[in-house]
């Protein structure tokens, strides 16, 4: 019980306040026990000798035989017994309307006396006021004590019990927030419509509540961006081991042929004798390893976070018939029908030399992986391009890995294509640099790949 007054902030102001109200209340009661009678004998004395004096001016004036009105008017008001005597204490006259019967020992009284002279003759008047009024006062006020106490109880109880709900329910709703506030849940508002220091600390509570979850929401989100950047990186770094492992590999592969060549030159080996064919087979092989180095080196810089673009305008469709041009003999000796839909004088705002690649790449491998007499439909309309070549497929499988370094859709045609494995790779990054959309997908007629600029 202890302890749960001392956990609750509005049983201590209930307590409180109705400890301070009985207090107060006992003291003030306390207090008019003390000083009301006191204050009404004062009062009573006072008016009781300013009346006698005023008797025994009437007296004076008027004699006592023709004033006995006023001396029953004074004897009646002041509860009062009046005596008149003569020179030799001869009482001639008496009035008693004190109550002798119910006056207690300790009921207070007052004295007053007198003389005046009447037709030369001398009189004496005594009065005795009788302050029964006072100690019956008292008695009421003792007599009520239980009755004001239990109006004193219930009056507290009632002050107390709505005084401490109104200073702690805001408090209250105030702590549940804090609790709230703690465990990083910022979906409320403190509701508290004073305007004292409670007041205050509500809409302190709200301001800093919005800023904690503006900074909450400002942290989730670096910390999401964060994750994103790492994870990022991850692929990245993952993405770099695994294109120098292949080039490592592709690598490996000519650098073998081209010492085995020399080495049965320099022996003179069965067939190796005729040096002038295995020196120019060794020189084709060094020129596909040099265009081989020369797409590795062009992807690594690209890959680089300090690689930019040399933008400049750039007139698309001419850029795009040269690039067809230069594979019209290629086409010519398979066979293959070039198709073009080139819209004149489109203008592009890009980096000449990439872009001719994405050209040269695209048209490229159309050619390469035609069958013969196929048709190729380069198309430039508006901002989308695309190259369509007919009568070829590309299974699910190999869309997915179609922009890995180094991997071939047809595995039998991999040496003799020509290709170095990069050039979709490059491809597609010079695209993504250029933040232009692309996609490689299987039609009714064949396979397209499509940029939107």
């Amino acid at each position: 019980m202890i302890k749960s007054i001392e956990q609750s902030i509005q049983a201590k102001t209930f307590i409180s306040m109705l400890g301070v109200l009985v207090g107060c209340c006992v003291v003030i009661y306390s207090m008019v026990m003390i000083f009301l009678p006191k204050h009404y004998q004062s009062k009573l004395e006072h008016q009781a000798t300013a009346d006698f004096y005023t008797l025994v001016e009437s007296l004076e004036k008027n004699g006592w035989e023709n004033s006995s009105e006023e001396l029953l008017r004074f004897s009646t008001q002041n509860n009062a017994s009046v005596k008149i005597n003569s020179e030799t204490d001869d009482n001639i006259f008496s009035v008693n309307f004190s109550d002798t019967e119910n006056r207690q020992p300790s009921t207070a009284s007052l004295g007053c006396w007198a003389s005046f002279v009447q037709n030369g003759q001398n009189f004496q008047i005594f009065a005795t006021v009788s302050l029964t009024a006072v100690s019956q006062s008292f008695d009421v006020l003792i007599r009520l004590i239980p009755l004001i106490a239990v109006m004193i109880l219930v009056i507290s109880l009632i002050s107390a019990l709505i005084c401490s709900r109104y200073f702690s329910k805001p408090l209250v709703h105030i702590c549940g927030v804090a609790r709230r506030m703690a465990s990083l849940d910022m979906t409320w508002k403190c509701e508290v419509k004073q305007k004292d220091e409670i007041g205050i600390l509500a809409s302190s509570l709200n301001t800093l509540s919005e800023r904690l979850s503006n900074a909450l929401v400002s942290l989730q989100t670096a910390n999401e961006q964060l994750k994103q950047d790492i994870e990022k990186e991850k692929k990245q770094e993952q993405q770099r081991i695994d294109f120098f492992t292949a080039v490592s590999h592709e690598l490996k592969t000519p650098v073998a042929i081209i010492k085995g060549e020399l080495e049965g030159m320099i022996y003179e080996v069965g067939e190796y004798k005729n040096r002038d064919v295995y020196l120019r087979h060794c020189l084709n092989t060094v020129n596909n390893m040099e265009e081989l180095i020369k797409e590795i080196l062009l992807a690594a810089r690209m890959g680089g976070s300090d690689f930019s673009l040399a933008r400049s305008d750039l007139n698309l469709s001419q850029m795009l018939q040269k690039s067809c041009q230069k594979f019209k003999g290629a086409m010519e000796d398979h066979g293959i029908k070039l198709c073009q839909k080139i819209l004149p004088d489109f203008h592009y705002h890009g980096d000449r030399r990439l872009m001719d690649k994405v050209f040269t790449n695209v048209i490229g491998n159309a050619v390469s992986y035609s069958p013969n007499n196929a048709i190729i439909t380069v198309s430039l309309q508006k901002n989308v391009f695309y190259v369509e070549n007919s009568g070829a497929f590309i299974h699910q499988e190999d869309l997915i890995n179609i922009y890995t370094p180094f991997y071939r859709v047809e595995k039998s045609r991999s040496r003799n294509s020509g290709g170095t494995g990069l050039g979709l790779y490059i491809t597609k990054m010079i695209l993504d640099r250029h933040d232009v959309a692309h996609n490689i997908e299987n039609t009714e007629h064949g396979v397209r790949f499509t940029a939107i600029f």
